[in-house]
């Protein structure tokens, strides 16, 4: 898995979703990058081509 750092993470964020973004801070936060993601991803499974086509991070 790709370890992504906070710069990165704030540049994913904006791809996403706001309310869903916003539960997953709820529900995890603090937390890595990394288990945010996948958390959202439970949430927004076509999230996964964003992060590919835009970030080339596979999840």
């Amino acid at each position: 898995m790709t370890k992504i750092n906070q710069k990165t993470m704030d540049a994913i964020s904006v791809y996403m979703d706001d309310d869903k973004r916003e539960k997953v801070h709820f529900e995890l936060a603090p937390c890595t990058p990394e288990a945010f993601i996948r958390r959202y991803l439970e949430l927004d499974p076509g999230f996964k081509n964003v992060l590919k086509s835009e970030f080339d991070i596979d999840f």
